[in-house]
């Protein structure tokens, strides 16, 4: 459905906007020496956000699941 679709671009969108975010905020992170280290961060936050969006849905569905037997 529609929640699993905006899950889905949420998941894939979240690890580089905190990126951007990160580079725009904080001075002198990102320079063109060390591009290969910018892409690899890049990577570990794309990664990480889809993995945290997914576990946050997930926990989220069990707790309304088991939640009042807790």
């Amino acid at each position: 459905g529609k929640a699993k679709l905006f899950l889905w671009i949420l998941s894939l969108m979240i690890g580089p906007v905190v990126y951007c975010v990160l580079l725009l905020t904080v001075p002198g992170t990102f320079n063109m020496t060390s591009l290969r280290k910018e892409l690899t961060d890049l990577v570990v936050f794309w990664a990480g956000g889809f993995v945290i969006v997914w576990i946050v849905y997930w926990l989220s569905k069990y707790v309304v699941k088991y939640g009042p037997f807790m």
